[in-house]
């Protein structure tokens, strides 16, 4: 519960940081603003007046806020690094935080009224299912489906187990999201009875069924959007784009029903006022527009007056018959309007933004960096600028998922490597990762090389001189020296196995530097793994480090996918080979050397089909296993279920990958 010192009643100015979240109750009595710093605020918004501000209660952001409950006592939802219900009383605010794991978050009635307001997904439903997941951005569907987003961009819908198996997985019913389609958890919303209206990170927009998954109708607005709103109840979307403009669109055809040029720079944020046809949008250049849906003008205009601090309106959030609305800049500024057809739109407070405001314009950077994948100058001069900025911890950590993301995820080289370099100086570490599963899924094409020599100011190292390089790296420089050996291809390949050789086998825990030496033969056969087909001559050296029992876990996982990324039929000969000779073998009791066929078999399972399907040693091998463990038997029971035999399951596995 909070403390006494965190509730204050009473007037004040405004924020003292970015306001990130608005929220105006149904009668329009009363209205929230969240900040950056976790500080939440009410407002008397028929007079304009602060009445209540609470701090220190979060340890981040107010991402989201939403009243249900009725006009007596109404009830405020908000999220953050936690969830939160407040009742509102007249001299006090009642909190409690909601659970992480299987807790009830609304029910039916006060998800409808919340889906009323703002159509957002992350008011769904439940929280719960795995905390490796955002709670932010966490729903359920009629049916049950629990549909979650994660800060990384998939958007996924599971099954939760049944009651009477609680200790059962959850299974997955349907997904979407890859590189090329990751959801901007920011640019979703439910509209129309349960369809999700999601903006991929590229631009365009895709509205999905929340039950099957299917794509109900897609398309490319013509400018990157970077606000939305959709109506629970209407098939309409409403997109604020970066140039300025307002566009409404039909969601289950993807037609444009109309489009205005609303502001002289980015939409920021829109809300509906969905009892009638009003919309009310917020800019960059610090005003904010009310139109009517399918006009070309605005009924009103809103201009405040040239501010000391950051001008830039961020949030927005209105009264379902569009009278009263709730404005949130970047500055912390708060502005209430009233509109009438009579008056027009009236300001019942003008607020100003705060004379301090840590991290410059760094939200529209991030924006940038965010969403020009596929512009490389754009995203290199935004991550050049991101980095020059002397940011603040709430900044860093929303700067270093934006940097790991393009890195990731981004289209163009130049881009991804600019952001390397800026993740380097603010988290090392994550940028690390970030390497890792760069090139994973794009081609070098010398990026490592040219990173390296950034980092190391050497432009030529011999293969020779980065070999020996190795056992002297911390984590960070060692992934980009073993992917620069990778890089080399078929030239390096045999220094760097000669190398890896020269280790003894098996590995001596108890040598001076076992970790020392385990974490150079990682490094080791990740070049050989970024070789590929290359490295083929060191199969025979990758089966020793395979089944060598005193190495570290790490090691012997980085042999299994060299292994498997050599991917020559050649390959998946010699280890099906070895598989058939072990099971005769262990048939005939002769020979220790029978067990271990998991791990042999998981490498033949991870290889590419064709290279399976092209293997003469194959079929033979798979026999020889069933033969070997089956007995007539293949399965057996435990706890009561019937169970196959492992070994028997990874050959009929990799069968099943071959024919498919």
């Amino acid at each position: 519960m909070p403390d006494k010192g965190d509730l204050h009643i009473g007037a004040s100015q405004d924020h003292g940081d970015a306001i990130t979240a608005v929220a105006v109750s149904p009668d329009g009595r009363i209205g929230a603003t969240g900040a950056r710093s976790g500080e939440i605020r009410l407002w008397d918004l028929r007079h304009g007046l602060l009445t209540a501000y609470l701090g220190g209660l979060q340890a981040g952001p107010v991402d989201s806020a939403a009243f249900i409950g009725d006009a007596r006592q109404p009830k405020l939802l908000t999220t953050g690094p936690s969830a939160s219900l407040w009742t509102v009383n007249a001299e006090a605010l009642e909190w409690r935080e909601l659970p992480w794991d299987g807790g009830r978050l609304l029910t039916p009635s006060d998800r409808e009224a919340v889906l009323r307001q703002c159509g957002d997904l992350r008011w769904l439903g439940v929280f719960g299912l795995s905390k490796q997941h955002d709670p932010a951005a966490l729903g359920r569907t009629g049916s049950g489906l629990i549909v979650v987003s994660d800060d990384r961009g998939p958007i996924e819908a599971w099954r939760r187990p049944p009651e009477e198996k609680p200790y059962a997985d959850a299974e997955v019913m349907w997904a979407f999201g890859d590189k090329g389609d990751a959801a901007d958890q920011r640019l979703m919303r439910c509209c129309d009875l349960w369809r999700l209206v999601v903006s991929p990170r590229r631009g365009r927009v895709v509205v999905l069924d929340a039950e099957t998954g299917a794509v109900v109708t897609a398309f490319a607005p013509p400018a990157r959007p970077t606000a939305i709103a959709a109506h629970p109840d209407r098939p309409l979307v409403v997109l604020g784009g970066r140039d300025g403009s307002l566009s409404w669109w039909d969601a289950r055809s993807g037609h444009c029903l109309g489009r205005v040029q609303a502001h002289g720079g980015r939409v920021r944020g829109v809300a509906l006022a969905t009892g009638t046809d009003l919309v009310m949008s917020v800019s960059q250049d610090g005003t904010a527009a009310l139109w009517r849906l399918h006009g070309r003008g605005p009924v009103g205009r809103f201009a405040p007056p040239a501010p000391s601090g950051p001008r830039e309106l961020t949030q927005v959030a209105g009264t379902p018959d569009g009278r009263c609305w709730l404005i949130g800049g970047r500055g912390g500024q708060v502005h209430v309007l009233h509109w009438s057809g009579h008056a027009g739109l009236v300001p019942q407070r003008v607020g100003h933004p705060s004379r301090v405001v840590g991290g410059g314009d760094v939200e529209t950077l991030l924006d940038d960096v965010r969403h020009h994948w596929d512009d490389g100058p754009a995203s290199v001069a935004a991550v050049r600028e991101l980095a020059s900025d002397d940011l603040d911890a709430a900044w860093q950590e929303m700067a270093v998922d934006a940097l790991w993301d393009l890195i990731v995820n981004g289209a163009d080289q130049t881009a991804r490597e600019a952001a390397v370099i800026a993740l380097a100086g603010i988290d090392q570490g994550k940028a690390t990762t970030a390497l890792y599963q760069m090139f994973r899924r794009h081609d070098g094409h010398g990026s490592a090389g040219r990173l390296l020599a950034y980092f190391t100011g050497e432009d030529e190292p011999t293969t020779e001189e980065l070999i020996a390089s190795l056992p002297e790296l911390g984590n960070f420089l060692g992934a980009l020296t073993s992917a620069t050996l990778g890089e080399r291809g078929a030239a390096a390949v045999p220094a760097v196995h000669a190398a890896l050789r020269a280790f003894p086998f098996p590995a001596r825990e108890d040598a001076e530097h076992w970790f020392r030496d385990e974490s150079t033969k990682y490094r080791l056969m990740y070049a050989l793994r970024q070789a590929g087909a290359a490295a083929a001559p060191a199969t025979p050296t990758l089966l020793a480090v395979l089944e060598d029992d005193e190495i570290y876990r790490d090691t012997r996982h980085q042999a299994e996918v060299t292994l498997q990324a050599i991917g020559l039929p050649e390959t998946a000969d010699t280890i099906a080979a070895e598989v058939r000779r072990r099971a005769d073998l262990g048939h005939d009791g002769e020979d220790e050397e029978a067990e271990g066929f998991s791990l042999l078999l998981d490498v033949l399972l991870g290889m590419p089909p064709s290279a399976l399907a092209a293997s003469l040693e194959l079929g033979p091998a798979l026999e020889a296993v069933r033969h070997r463990f089956g007995g007539g038997v293949s399965t057996y029971e435990e706890n009561g279920e019937l169970v196959q035999v492992y070994e028997i399951r990874l050959a009929d596995c990799i069968d099943e990958k071959i024919t498919r």
